[in-house]
């Protein structure tokens, strides 16, 4: 499992994921989407990733409770909280799969993202709201403008389907 958290995390190199430990549910938000930005602008980041992550996701299930899999828990979490939205995009149209539904539940339950109060999770994405338009001249101007390029890709991939 430590071999595999190695793996997945030095995917990470050069972007500070641990701030994410210590944020605010706002700036979780925040940093889950720039980590996807992050991750796509890697060669072959998403599969890449997708691939680690599934087998880190295994080797924690096996390892907990060892106190090592403990300690490493809410980097998982982390992980598996960017590699669902990887996966938010990234869909074929045939419905969630079971290890998408598998990762929302270990979301919900170890508690990745608490919240006391409702948050729009656009605000708290800096997106804004979508418009029933999708694919209105202003909608591609926005887009143009996104900082996080590579998700704005997908978004327009995601639109053509």
């Amino acid at each position: 499992m430590l071999e595999k958290l190695e793996v997945v995390s030095a995917m990470y190199h050069g972007f500070a994921y641990e701030n994410y430990f210590k944020a605010d549910t706002t700036r979780k938000l925040s940093l889950i989407l720039a980590a996807e930005e992050h991750i796509l602008g890697l060669e072959d980041g998403r599969k890449r990733y997708q691939r680690g992550d599934r087998t880190l996701s295994l080797a924690f299930a096996i390892a907990v409770p060892h106190e090592q899999a403990m300690d490493a828990r809410d980097e998982v979490g982390f992980f598996q909280a960017v590699k669902a939205r990887l996966a938010k995009f990234h869909s074929t149209g045939e419905g969630r799969s079971n290890e998408e539904i598998e990762t929302t539940i270990r979301l919900v339950i170890d508690k990745v993202l608490v919240s006391e109060h409702v948050i729009d999770i656009f605000d708290a994405a800096d997106i804004k709201k979508p418009d029933i338009s999708v694919l209105s001249d202003e909608f591609l101007a926005e887009l143009k403008g996104y900082e996080h390029k590579n998700v704005a890709l997908e978004v327009l991939q995601k639109t053509a389907q």
